[in-house]
């Protein structure tokens, strides 16, 4: 029986998003609104945090009701986010299992309409609570946006910001996940306040406000704090290098002069960056932090940016300096691949190649190629560079093959990146079909340092390349956590014994037993065993007794460029009959 008939014509139109990770309690509550209200135009549940987002991101709804524990994660974050979206949100009902009167507080902080226990849940509660609601939503919204948002510039205001720095801090804690809090303030604002008067300067504000939410990512989060000072939260960052790049996108927002009063006014900003957890595991340290890196910001000559931990400042601002030379150097084509031979120990001859990158430092010398590519990898950068070498060792197996020679094998390492996407595997698969000889020649090196993930998807792809004649190796064997699961999930030719291993054989009985029991792995599974990092001849016999087909290190040749290629090969095969 509907609790209020005279609301039905209200009520029939409304649309309600319940967002429960319990299918029961959501058909509770489904059943209970229906008795409250009669016909109903849509209820919809979503079962996760993720899920309801999306929906509020695609759909309109009258209301909302918010399960509070949601995972991982908390329905109070998912209030912040339709908060953060809307900026007159409809109203929110948050529900709990149990009654938490500092949940209930924050949950009300946060813009939530009501606070709900779902086992005191009645079709009587539910019917007053959302007419009470919707009366007075229109009085709550402009309170609501007196509270927490700047009157000037729209955008959140201290109090409220403080509540989402919290929440942020909670969330990253359990997530162990990394945040940065970012004090900007505009340099020199007094004197345009001087020169144009305040309402020049207000709009001024109004506009830097705009640019900011213009260009911050969805998560994002900034406020303005008083006068000319805002306060961004950056989440959702993987790497310390990727903070210096958002930073320099908010920086690069004032290179255009604001236009105030059809007069185009040039201002800038210094910024101070803390980091969670590097630099504070507190709301107080980071708010303390960061605008102490600002006034730092503001001593080195303004118009810049300046991270608390000064050593995290220095290797970010190198690496963000190393992956602009590097972007570059690919473009212009500076790279280049080197080539190191593998040496068979039973015919004592050259079996295969490896290509290796390298990148000169126009100083005479190279890149630190560890470095650089580490870089890469926590870029896409890493899948043009990729792209690239694949490319270029094609081009050098196609050159030997006019020149008559059909029998180098060249092996290039792939990045688990470059099978996170389809673009690769598709890449490899059209230029195998252009030249199908190519196949047989190549050997794709599956570093065990960056695991790649022992999906179907990937075993999918790795399946359609080995049919099309690629042979896989599995590089640096024997030091990470999922070298057997590689050997059984993917279709693997070749073990690539870890240089680490190899270099000790002599001297450690541990090293010495690795190194047996990975050729005798070998054996049995019927694939290749190449020792890496053979430095020694007293190594290099020890191998040959124990059975190693295969070995490749400094004893025979470094990486050398394809230009002194032949000339080593020569006299390898002169000492080497």
């Amino acid at each position: 029986m509907t609790i209020n008939s005279s609301s039905n014509i209200k009520y029939s139109k409304m649309r309600i998003l319940i967002v429960d990770d319990d299918e029961d309690d959501f058909i509770i509550i489904s059943e209970l609104l229906e008795d409250a209200l009669g016909k109903i135009d849509s209820v919809v549940w979503a079962n996760s945090y993720d899920q309801g987002l999306e929906q509020i991101e695609t759909l309109d709804f009258d209301f909302y009701f918010l399960d509070n524990r949601l995972g991982a994660k908390l329905g109070l974050g998912l209030i912040a986010e339709i908060k953060h979206k809307f900026s007159i949100a409809p109203p929110i009902i948050m529900l709990s299992g149990v009654a938490d009167h500092q949940t209930d507080l924050n949950a009300m902080e946060l813009g939530a309409d009501d606070y709900l226990i779902k086992s005191q849940l009645t079709s009587p509660l539910l019917e007053r609570t959302i007419r009470y609601s919707l009366r007075a939503k229109a009085q709550e919204s402009r309170l609501r946006k007196l509270a927490h948002f700047d009157s000037l510039t729209g955008l959140y205001n201290r109090s409220i910001f403080n509540e989402f720095l919290r929440s942020c801090l909670e969330q990253s804690k359990r997530l162990n996940q990394k945040f940065a809090l970012v004090t900007l303030d505009l340099d020199k604002f007094k004197s345009i306040n001087d020169n144009y008067g305040h309402p020049a300067g207000d709009q001024l504000l109004t506009k830097v406000a705009s640019r900011l939410k213009n260009i911050l990512r969805r998560t994002d989060i900034v406020a303005r704090l008083g006068g000319d000072e805002f306060s961004i939260l950056l989440k959702d960052v993987k790497h310390d290098n990727d903070f210096v790049k958002l930073v320099e996108s908010l920086l690069a927002l004032f290179e255009v002069p604001f236009q105030v009063d059809s007069k185009p006014i040039n201002v800038t900003s210094s910024m101070g960056i803390a980091i969670y957890p590097n630099d504070s595991h507190n709301v107080e340290g980071l708010v303390s932090y960061s605008d102490m890196a600002m006034y730092q910001a503001k001593d080195e000559g303004r118009n810049t940016f300046s991270f608390y931990n000064q050593k995290l400042h220095s290797e970010t601002k190198y690496k963000h300096d190393l992956e602009i030379k590097l972007n570059q150097a690919l473009r212009n084509d500076d790279l280049s691949l080197f080539y190191q031979p593998v040496i068979s120990l039973i015919t004592d001859s050259v079996s295969s190649y490896e290509a290796l990158l390298r990148w000169p430092d126009g100083k005479g010398g190279m890149h630190n190629t560890e470095e650089f590519i580490t870089i890469a990898e926590e870029s896409n950068l890493i899948l043009e560079i990729g792209s690239w070498v694949f490319n270029q060792a094609c081009k050098q197996i196609q050159q030997w093959q006019k020149q008559g020679i059909n029998d180098r094998k060249v092996s290039i390492n792939i990045s688990a990146h470059q099978f996170n996407t389809d673009h690769f595997t598709s890449m490899v698969e059209a230029y195998i079909s252009d030249h199908p000889t190519l196949a047989a020649s190549l050997v794709f090196e599956l570093t065990e340092r960056k695991s790649l993930a022992n999906t179907e998807e990937n075993i999918n792809k790795l399946q359609r390349l080995s049919k099309l004649g690629i042979a896989f190796s599995v590089d640096d064997f024997g030091i990470g956590h999922s070298s057997l699961s590689y050997l059984r999930a993917f279709p693997m030719n070749i073990i690539k014994i870890d240089r680490s291993i190899t270099a000790n054989i002599l001297e450690s009985t541990e090293d010495l037993a690795l190194c047996k029991a990975i050729i005798a792995i070998g054996q049995a599974l019927n694939m290749d065993v190449i020792a890496e990092g053979v430095e020694t001849n007293d190594i290099a016999v020890k191998l040959k007794q124990l059975g190693c087909p295969h070995a490749q290190g400094y004893l025979y040749s470094r990486p050398l460029p394809i230009e002194k290629l032949d000339t080593w090969l020569n006299h390898f095969e002169q000492t080497h009959p």
